[in-house]
């Protein structure tokens, strides 16, 4: 009977392991999608007379990748993660963090663009957009590392 309680405790916490992997690896997949949404709109930005619709459609694509990864992040959460190693700790704070910077710098180019005229906040937003990719970047190494699958793929 002991040997029956001591197995199905360790099933139990593979399972648990395996879903708290799982979430970190679609936080970072998600994350990846969305530094490549900022990258996309960095290059439309670098033309003077860029397309605004363009542009817009860029941006909710990225604040539909910026949902996922919160849904995700929230689900995560619930179930009350416990990170043992100072570097895990250290991680954990830096995802929720990051996830946060996300979701005020996709505000602020919303705000940006959808101002009279979008054209003259392009510096701004290009470089809103530089910043975007960098931080999803970093979201996407933190979130790979929690999950102990190490980099991320290039």
């Amino acid at each position: 009977m002991k040997h029956v309680l001591t197995l199905a405790l360790t099933l139990t916490l593979s399972a648990s392991a395996a879903l708290a992997n799982d979430h970190l690896n679609q936080i970072a997949s998600h994350a990846r999608g969305l530094a490549e949404d900022y990258r996309k709109m960095t290059v439309t930005l670098k033309d003077k007379k860029f397309p605004a619709g363009d542009l817009k459609q860029e941006l909710q694509e990225a604040d539909t990748e910026l949902e996922k990864v919160k849904g995700l992040l929230s689900e995560f959460s619930a179930t009350n993660p416990n990170f043992s190693g100072v570097q895990q700790q250290k991680d954990w704070q830096m995802v929720q963090d990051l996830v946060k910077l996300l979701e005020i710098f996709q505000d602020r180019k919303v705000e940006l663009l959808s101002g009279d005229n979008p054209h003259k906040q392009r510096k701004s937003i290009r470089d809103h957009a530089a910043a975007l990719v960098t931080r999803a970047s970093l979201l996407e190494q933190a979130a790979l590392r929690l999950a102990g699958t190490g980099t991320p793929k290039s």
